[in-house]
């Protein structure tokens, strides 16, 4: 308890303090009585000395000599019966416990020790009893909603509600997974906020921190047993989502598995076991296919190739912090790595004899399937030694006929020409100038409209489509997408 707390006891109403103001909000574990001439050498940190003043020495000098041992040895208060031997502590005394810190007191002297040492002693049993008793609440409340199996977020919002701080459970390079605020359903605990950190450890090594915020008001011994029970009850969560990862890992890795096909369920314990495995559900991510150069169905030398690239690429991108978001099947090693990344993990030597065919980055869980179905689509494409990248090849699997290829050209050549509000009037105008061979007198005569407006209109499709139609590249395409547009409107008309 606080020594302010002690203060307003039965026993301690007439007492006066005197000096040492700040220490009132000092904890005391005790209250000791001595009347011996060095009585530094018989008291602890923490505790309350009352004396009578019998063997307090006269001497001002020596008396501030006392009050800096006993400072020394983290005495809280000391207090004098008066008027007796003594009236009141002497100016110099005060001037001395003011400079140490020591709370003095004047306790009249017709109060019994033996009532000021039974009323403290009966109050610290009492608070010590309720701290036991809100300790065990807090651990029993907590323990129970992780049987139960609670998410991260849940035991957060849990512990938050049982102290009324902020609370949030961190990983091991301080990433939030979950975060409390009082008065609010969720919310995040700022890591610049000052408070109290408890670790989370497995196996003797960190794996994250209980993070409570202090508010501007530090944390009680209750709070800091609470973070202690937050942080192994977390550390049993943390372990047991890592055994259903490592299971998971073992059966061929069924979280990725169900991403890839688009099977998997976002529950929020479900979410919750992706974030500690790596995976973020808003990220964005692309799908890369590490095909080997083995017939279907594989035998046994081609499931231990396997095998071993899986395993380098984990390696690799544990390597480049990347979380290993790794399937298996058949003569494949599915990776699912976030934007730009890929280029990282692939390694023509490490790699040898394994075609890559890369999906375009999506964002989301359906913009992984999305990204694995167009992987899918590069299988026939695929060439060993070499990374195929879906985007890039949308055009020459135009040339050889594929339909779905076709419909991603036209879709994506010209959408921002379709995107503008005169979209319309300016794909016209492109084509009209295709059409001709790339002549503005020509196309303003087809169109019956001014050179002018034709050159206009032009190089507003040019800052639209980034492209430069002087471009020879950019005119072969721009050639093949009209035709490819006369084929489409011409079969078209004839299912009329």
């Amino acid at each position: 308890m606080k020594l302010h707390e002690a203060l307003d006891l039965p026993s301690l109403v007439g007492t006066r303090v005197v000096a040492g103001m700040p220490g009132l909000d000092r904890d005391i574990r005790g209250v000791h009585v001595i009347d011996i001439p060095e009585p530094s050498l018989y008291v602890t940190a923490g505790q309350v000395l009352l004396m009578t003043g019998y063997a307090w020495p006269r001497d001002e000098r020596l008396q501030s000599r006392q009050v800096e041992l006993l400072a020394g040895r983290g005495l809280v208060g000391l207090g004098l019966a008066v008027p007796h031997f003594f009236d009141r502590f002497a100016d110099g005394t005060c001037i001395a416990a003011e400079r140490c810190a020591l709370t003095l007191l004047e306790i009249p002297w017709e109060v019994p020790f033996a009532e000021i040492v039974e009323d403290v002693h009966r109050a610290i049993l009492i608070e010590q009893y309720r701290l036991i008793e809100r300790s065990e609440r807090i651990h029993r409340e907590l323990t129970s909603a992780a049987s139960e199996g609670a998410t991260l977020d849940e035991l957060a919002r849990t512990l938050g509600r049982l102290i009324d701080r902020g609370v949030s459970f961190e990983d091991a390079e301080g990433h939030i997974l979950a975060s409390h605020q009082p008065g609010t359903a969720s919310g995040e605990v700022a890591g610049s906020l000052s408070g109290h950190r408890c670790p989370i450890q497995l196996g003797g090594h960190v794996v994250g921190t209980v993070f409570i915020a202090d508010a501007g008001a530090p944390l009680t011994e209750l709070e800091y047993r609470a973070a202690e029970h937050a942080a192994l009850v977390a550390a049993l969560k943390i372990a047991h989502q890592r055994e259903l990862t490592t299971l998971e890992s073992r059966l061929g890795n069924a979280f990725v598995a169900a991403l890839l096909e688009g099977t998997f369920d976002p529950t929020p314990q479900a979410i919750e076991r992706a974030r500690l495995s790596g995976f973020d559900p808003g990220g964005t991510y692309a799908v890369a296919l590490f095909v080997l150069d083995d017939s279907l169905p594989i035998d046994r030398d081609a499931f231990l190739r396997r095998e071993r690239l899986a395993q380098l690429l984990c390696r690799r991108m544990e390597d480049l912090h990347l979380a290993p978001l790794i399937s298996v099947a058949h003569n494949q090693v599915a990776v699912v790595a976030p934007d730009g990344s890929v280029s990282k993990i692939w390694r023509p030597r490490e790699c040898a004899g394994t075609a890559v065919i890369v999906g375009q980055a999506h964002e989301g869980l359906a913009g992984i399937r999305e990204s694995y179905r167009e992987a899918l689509q590069l299988l026939p494409y695929g060439q060993r030694g070499q990374v195929r990248y879906f985007e890039k090849l949308i055009f020459p699997r135009v040339i050889l006929g594929d339909a779905e290829a076709r419909r991603l050209f036209l879709g994506t050549f010209f959408a921002a020409l379709d995107a503008d509000k005169h979209g319309e009037s300016l794909k016209m105008t492109l084509l009209t100038y295709v059409g001709v061979g790339f002549q503005i007198r020509d196309t303003a005569q087809k169109l019956a409209i001014h050179p002018n407006t034709v050159r206009y209109r032009l190089d507003r499709a040019s800052q639209l489509m980034e492209q430069s139609f002087d471009d020879p590249e950019t005119r072969f395409r721009l050639q093949f997408a009209s035709h490819l547009l006369d084929a489409v409107h011409n079969r078209a008309a004839e299912n009329l």
